[in-house]
C-alpha cells in the first residue's frame, strides 16, 4: 500500500503542475476552468510559502491563480526530481524540482509539499518553495 500511496503522491505532483499551466497559459481556452479542479487538490487549510518568501493561505491562492489566467503565454513548466522524503501513515513529504521556461528564460526552484495520500485521493497540506537560481 505504501509503494501505491508514493505513486499517487508523484501524480498528483505531476497533475496539478498540467493544471497550472493550463491556468497560466490559457492555451486551450480552459485556464478559468482549470481552478476549480486544482483548487479541490488543495485541503481547506492549505498553506504555502512561494519563491518570493510570502507565506499564502488557499484563498490567496486561489485569488493568485483567478488573476493570472492566461498571463504567461507560452509556459513551459518540468517537473523533475520527484522523490518521497519522508512517508508515514499516509502522510507523505515530497521533493521535485520545477522549471518554469518562458521567453528564453528558464527559471527553476527546489519545492517540498506535505500530503495525504490516501486510496480517494490526495490533499496537499503544504507548500514551501526554495529559489535555484534568481527570479527577475
Amino acid at each position: 500500500m505504501t509503494k501505491n500511496l508514493i505513486e499517487l503522491a508523484e501524480h498528483s505532483i505531476h497533475h496539478i503542475h498540467e493544471l497550472i499551466l493550463r491556468v497560466l497559459t490559457d492555451a486551450d481556452g480552459n485556464g478559468a476552468a482549470s481552478i476549480e479542479p486544482l483548487m479541490q487538490a488543495f485541503a481547506e487549510d492549505f498553506s504555502m510559502v512561494g519563491i518570493s518568501a510570502i507565506p499564502l493561505s488557499r484563498p490567496d491562492v486561489e485569488q493568485l491563480f483567478r488573476s493570472a489566467v492566461g498571463a504567461k503565454k507560452g509556459l513551459d513548466i518540468e517537473i523533475s526530481d520527484v522523490h518521497t522524503v519522508w512517508q508515514q501513515d499516509g502522510m507523505l513529504a515530497v521533493s521535485y524540482v520545477e522549471t518554469h521556461r518562458l521567453n528564453g528564460a528558464e527559471h527553476s526552484r527546489v519545492s517540498l509539499a506535505i500530503l495525504s495520500a490516501q486510496p480517494a485521493g490526495v490533499k496537499w497540506l503544504y507548500l514551501h518553495e526554495t529559489p535555484l537560481n534568481r527570479e527577475s
